[in-house]
């Protein structure tokens, strides 16, 4: 119990920091003219550069640099970086449009892609509590929209289109990791290596073509604050997938998804507090809407956390799992 209490601060702390920092980047820091693909590409190198140390530890120099074959096609993992490239620095660009908050609001709407794909092509089976989750986020983004529009008079419809592509590569992107694990026993390590380092290409040709690469280079290179700023929003962000993947490992998706849930709905609400906006009231009902989803998705993911490890248990007892000579389970890597 301590340690999930150590670990569920480590993520919520972490994650905090890293939003009101990146808000302050993009609201507040001097300067800064849009360099929304260069967060992105700081972003994607720390997790690639992660993921390739954990591949040095575990495979040594053939696995950091990637010259073993990769259990997924090498056709996947292309697709699956220039989709995490587009999301992440689409999604980025969004808050040239959006307020924090209800960027937040909308990218949780990924829900609802994601099981559109997940029914259509990877014929998975949705609940019905699942789709009023999904309903419940659509009508959370929709008011948090409408209230940013009444509220800003320079609200610019731009930005929900582009969340909208943003939403569908991610949800894509989501599905075909989903693939690349389960159907072709991929690695963590290896999905997160071939995503994230060939996505960290992708978001480099953007920074070209959009012109940013050169004065955001110069902009970061001649601010130590900016810099320091930009670092320190990806080190605590990546902090925070650690130790929620660390806390997912240990005490399973449902404590996952809850200090999940709680981290989203506290980041709206410190956006509110620390960068005050126009007050509107659908921000309110936006807000209520997008907790109860939260809430409606915890209680999804416990169920069915609960069922899986009775249908386990069931097949342990008809099926007792090999034990090695040191009495450890041997079975596939856990993903």
């Amino acid at each position: 119990a301590r340690r999930f209490l150590v670990l569920s601060a480590a993520f919520l702390c972490s994650m905090q920091i890293s939003a009101i920092l990146e808000e302050y980047i993009y609201v507040s820091l001097p300067g800064f003219a849009n360099y929304f693909w260069t967060v992105a590409m700081v972003e994607l190198g720390f997790f690639a550069v992660s993921s390739l140390a954990v591949r040095w530890k575990e495979h040594g120099m053939q696995g950091f640099f990637l010259m073993q074959k990769p259990q997924a096609p090498w056709q996947l993992y292309l697709i699956m970086a220039l989709l995490l490239g587009l999301s992440q620095g689409l999604g980025k660009v969004t808050f040239r449009y959006l307020n924090y908050a209800t960027n937040t609001v909308v990218k949780s709407a990924k829900l609802v892609p994601t099981l559109i794909i997940s029914v259509t092509w990877l014929r998975r089976s949705i609940s019905c509590a699942q789709w009023l989750a999904a309903l419940l986020l659509v009508m959370s983004s929709a008011l948090m929209a409408l209230g940013e529009q009444a509220a800003a008079p320079s609200f610019n419809p731009t930005g929900l289109v582009i969340a909208a592509v943003q939403l569908l590569c991610a949800a894509l992107q989501g599905n075909m990791q989903e693939k690349a694990l389960k159907d072709h026993g991929a690695s963590i390590t290896e999905a997160m290596a071939y995503s994230n380092g060939l996505g960290m290409v992708v978001v480099f040709v953007a920074m070209q073509v959009s012109g940013e690469a050169a004065p955001a280079f110069e902009f970061f290179m001649s601010s130590k604050f900016a810099l320091s700023l930009l670092l320190l929003r990806s080190a605590t962000f990546f902090i925070g997938a650690v130790s929620l993947t660390a806390i997912t490992k240990e005490h399973g998706t449902g404590a996952a998804t809850a200090v999940g849930t709680a981290r989203k709905s506290l980041t709206v609400l410190l956006s509110f507090m620390i960068f005050p906006k126009p007050f509107h009231v659908n921000y309110v009902l936006g807000t209520l809407a997008f907790v109860l989803a939260d809430i409606i998705y915890l209680q999804v993911s416990s169920a069915r956390l609960a069922k899986n490890k009775i249908v386990s248990q069931a097949d342990d007892d008809i099926f007792p799992r090999e034990k090695s000579v040191i009495g450890k389970d041997v079975g596939k890597e856990s993903v």
